[in-house]
């Protein structure tokens, strides 16, 4: 059902099942695998994420998504044995 309108205008719905918001016909899509690869690049470059999303086009909030999940995936956090306690005399 309809549910007022999002901050640009567009109308916006609402399921009546789940309460979930959305738009109808969104105006921008999934960002392609293309991009996801130069920003990975440019990642690796050591570019900073201000920059890769002025350079991309993609917004900032996207790419540090993108960016905790890349980190995430390659360096799993493994926590050692604990560390031993002084023994005290």
């Amino acid at each position: 059902m309809r549910n007022g309108l999002t901050h640009s205008g567009t109308p916006g719905f609402r399921c009546r099942g789940c309460d979930r918001r959305f738009v109808a016909d969104p105006k921008t899509g999934p960002v392609p695998e293309a991009t996801k690869d130069l920003v990975r690049r440019l990642l690796a470059e050591r570019m900073g994420i201000r920059a890769i999303a002025r350079a991309v086009g993609v917004s900032r909030s996207w790419l540090q998504g993108f960016v905790n999940e890349l980190y995430r995936q390659e360096t799993p956090h493994e926590p050692g044995p604990p560390p031993k306690s002084a023994a005290r005399s």
